[in-house]
């Protein structure tokens, strides 16, 4: 059965994550393991931890994945936000190791207009770093994204990450609206076709792990980073159902950050409609 899930709320504890997943009629899950505007990270307490492990084994809910907390900046000039990114970020990786996870997704952070080109050195040196940190059990997964205000995850910025830190620890998820809001046309089958083959030429298929599924408020090059319920944006019916089946997406897990039908967060409509675009 196709993996199709959700960011899900873990409000009232992490268990609930499955509660909330299970209402959706979702198989997988995202979570954050804090909350995703604040600092403040602590590890699980070992009996929710594994408690939520066996739930989730129990009811076939897998992968399972933390994203990250949206202040991470792993490019800031400012080594203070440098460092407290990397000690929240390793708190993710252990929590995710404690819970059996299958990795921790990373918005890498933004060059603030000094270009990737500065602070490559320095983004593969503070990654490199939080693996050496971690278990060897947690992964870490770089996504990509938008390219707005100098936010880093272009194919091209993740393949020189990749090829400096050849690791079997460090994945990739990418986003179909921050793809389609770059510089892929998805709704066109020449801007798809012309993905598949960066995806293959800068990340490889083995490195591709998950996919966020949303589908775009904004136009292709609008850099704006706005998800819409699938089938109601840019992307479209069309340019989704291409994407769902076509053979080297078609294993992959699929997290959907849709706003919902009453802008409440990803809810079972939106789930029921990818179920109905899968051939």
């Amino acid at each position: 059965m196709r993996r199709i899930g959700a960011h899900v709320s873990t409000s009232g504890g992490i268990n609930n994550a499955i509660n909330n997943t299970l209402a959706i009629g979702g198989n997988c899950m995202q979570i954050f393991a804090g909350s995703p505007r604040m600092w403040a990270r602590s590890p699980y307490d070992q009996k929710s931890a594994l408690s939520f492990r066996a739930r989730a084994i129990e009811l076939d809910l897998s992968p399972v994945y933390i994203h990250a907390l949206y202040l991470t900046n792993l490019a800031s000039d400012n080594s203070e936000l440098v460092e407290k990114s990397k000690t929240a970020l390793i708190m993710d990786m252990e929590n995710s190791a404690a819970i059996g996870a299958a990795g921790v997704i990373l918005h890498i952070g933004s060059h603030q207009g000094r270009g990737w080109g500065v602070v490559r050195s320095q983004v593969i040196t503070q990654i490199q770093d939080v693996l050496n940190k971690t278990p060897l059990d947690s992964i870490l997964v770089l996504e990509n994204d938008a390219g707005q205000n100098g936010k880093i995850g272009s194919l091209e910025e993740l393949h020189e990450i990749l090829v400096s830190i050849p690791s079997d620890r460090l994945k990739i998820c990418l986003d179909t609206a921050h793809t389609h809001e770059g510089e892929y046309d998805l709704a066109a089958e020449s801007g798809f076709n012309q993905w598949i083959v960066d995806i293959e030429k800068y990340i490889g298929w083995d490195k591709l792990v998950v996919l966020h599924l949303n589908d775009s408020k904004t136009v292709t090059g609008s850099h704006r980073d706005m998800h819409e319920n699938i089938g109601e944006g840019e992307i479209g019916v069309t340019g989704m159902r291409r994407l769902l089946n076509h053979k080297n997406l078609a294993t992959l897990p699929l997290l959907l950050e849709v706003p919902g039908t009453d802008k409440m967060g990803p809810d079972q409509r939106n789930v029921d409609i990818v179920r109905s675009l899968i051939s």
